[in-house]
């Protein structure tokens, strides 16, 4: 009895699958313990943008991943890039899910601006990876695709790198919603569907 083959894509994907399983774990577990012990939090509106931003971020490159499924041969680097890729999600989810401790209040507000620079600072690695990780569309039948999609997120290290550097309020909502506008306008954009 012949076993069930798995193809390289599959291999690959299983393993940045698991990853960003993870990272959503992670955070939607924080998320609940904050639930659990609500009357000791204190509400951040901005932590709660990023929070929504990184949830976005992962669902968007899962599905991103299916335009890899024509590639038969993966090498080293593409596989590694496409790890440090997920890596960087996971930490950018670690970065907006504090912990609730056992006693006493939890600001996170002061833990967003506590995060802000390191969250941000992963944001950028991350568009950075996936400009390199983008290379694998010109392994694809849509070669095309690698201009696209690197158009549209050559224009996310705009509000990254603004959110990094500034410590204004009204620039950390604006960057904050204009990041989410972007990510929303790229999920819906490549993956209404997919075939």
């Amino acid at each position: 009895m012949e076993g069930i083959k798995m193809s390289v894509f599959e291999h690959v994907t299983a393993l940045l699958s698991f990853v960003y399983a993870l990272a959503l774990t992670h955070l939607l577990s924080r998320i609940a313990e904050l639930v659990v012990v609500r009357e000791r939090v204190r509400f951040s509106g901005l932590l709660a943008l990023g929070t929504v931003n990184a949830i976005l971020l992962v669902f968007a490159n899962w599905l991103s991943l299916w335009d890899f499924h024509s590639i038969k041969t993966w090498d080293l680097a593409s596989i590694t890039v496409g790890f440090l890729l997920a890596v960087s999600m996971f930490f950018i989810c670690v970065l907006v899910g504090p912990k609730a401790h056992d006693e006493g209040p939890i600001d996170l507000e002061d833990f967003f601006w506590r995060q802000r620079p390191y969250f941000y600072g992963a944001l950028v690695a991350c568009a950075f990876l996936s400009l390199l990780a983008n290379l694998d569309f010109l392994k694809t039948a849509n070669a095309a695709l690698f201009v696209k999609q690197n158009l549209t997120v050559l224009p996310m290290f705009v509000p990254t790198l603004l959110g990094l550097v500034s410590r204004r309020r009204w620039v950390q909502w604006a960057v904050g919603f204009s990041y989410l506008a972007m990510l929303l306008g790229y999920t819906i954009l490549f993956y209404s569907t997919l075939s």
